[in-house]
């Protein structure tokens, strides 16, 4: 028998594999949609009990009371980079004092000048972020200040380290030998003393820090364990000999008076009758100048003998004993030593009020020291 043959041409046979791809495509496509479709069924029965307890929230709180809600966390997100920022924005209001002696070399009357400084400043809302001194002058932790108060004692001091982007003052505690090196690239220049003003001229603006004061509590004793408390920033050895005799003497140097707390120096205050300081003759406005250390023991209410200063027998007459030299020093002393106590004790407090009546106020270039940058 013989066999049927059956003839097909190109074109057929490529019109099969085309139907083919087509077929396999739609396949294809048809497995996509599938498992895209059964991963959403698989999502939203996963989100479903989610979206059931927003939803249940909204019914129950309505839609303002969660943006409320919202916007409040939003607005504390906001606050805290808010407070981050402004931490940046504050610094030009935090002050670092360096000081340009060892702690070991500040004797009281730059001690109580330093807190004047300080106590000056924070009246005027600047937060004094640490001080450091000679050796160690610039800590890592007072590198984020807007503002250096460097303070010059007796040694020369030369900063080479100052900051453009900061605000730089030199404050010049007393007069001495000075070199033109050490008054330069400062925005500010202030002194506790007229010669100092007067020996620049016009060279350098340099403005006259008032003498004041820190408050503190009046010192009432209960009992006096010794009759003279001796402060001295030059040693009087003849002054000592001849009260030690008869009297009962507590003898420190200045420095190491500067050295104790607030806490402990009230506690040596109170006891002593009469409280002895003295300052040696060095520098040229000594005649007029009258020592910040003078004016802490008055604001403790203690009774004070010290150098005789035009400012002090203007302003404080009878409630102060003053002297000139080592003689009225030791009568002035005896003087203060044979009044009652009570006499004696109302006279330190009649020192004070006066102190508080003139002496309280507040400095002028602190107010304005924005405008020096």
């Amino acid at each position: 028998m013989r066999k049927k043959t059956i003839k097909i041409d190109k074109d057929s046979i490529q019109a099969m594999k085309i139907k083919e791809k087509e077929t396999a495509d739609a396949s294809i496509l048809f497995q996509k949609k599938s498992f895209i479709l059964r991963l959403k069924i698989r999502i939203a029965e996963y989100c479903k009990p989610a979206l059931l307890w927003l939803y249940d929230i909204r019914r129950r709180m309505g839609l303002k009371i969660i943006l409320t809600l919202l916007l409040f966390v939003l607005g504390m997100i906001g606050g805290y980079y808010g407070v981050l920022s402004s931490r940046v924005l504050q610094n030009d209001k935090l002050v670092a004092l360096r000081i340009g002696n060892a702690p070991q070399y500040v004797d009281y009357d730059m001690q109580a000048a330093i807190n004047y400084l300080k106590y000056s400043l924070e009246r005027n809302d600047y937060q004094i972020a640490g001080v450091s001194y000679a050796g160690n002058l610039y800590p890592k932790e007072l590198n984020h200040v807007g503002v250096n108060v460097f303070v010059r004692g007796f040694p020369s001091f030369y900063d080479l380290r100052m900051s453009e982007d900061k605000t730089n003052i030199l404050y010049v505690h007393r007069f001495a030998d000075f070199y033109a090196e050490e008054f330069q690239n400062y925005d500010g220049y202030i002194s506790s003393q007229q010669q100092v003003l007067n020996a620049f001229g016009d060279k350098v603006n340099i403005q006259l820090l008032p003498v004041g004061f820190v408050s503190h509590e009046t010192v009432v004793p209960e009992h006096y364990e010794y009759d003279v408390l001796y402060i001295y920033e030059y040693y009087n050895p003849t002054f000592c000999s001849y009260m030690q005799r008869d009297y009962r003497m507590r003898i420190i140097s200045g420095q190491s008076f500067a050295a104790l707390s607030d806490q402990q120096k009230a506690q040596e205050l109170a006891k002593a009758k009469v409280v002895v300081y003295e300052m040696g003759n060095v520098g040229r406005d000594d005649k007029t100048y009258v020592p910040y250390a003078v004016f802490d023991l008055i604001s403790y209410g203690r009774p004070v003998v010290t150098n005789n200063k035009l400012l002090l027998s203007s302003y404080f007459n009878t409630n102060t004993w003053l002297f000139d030299d080592v003689e009225s020093m030791i009568l002035v002393t005896n003087q203060a030593l044979n009044s009652s106590d009570s006499i004696r004790e109302q006279k330190a407090l009649n020192a004070k009020k006066v102190l508080y009546g003139f002496f309280d106020m507040n400095v002028t270039f602190f107010k304005n020291l924005k405008t020096l940058k």
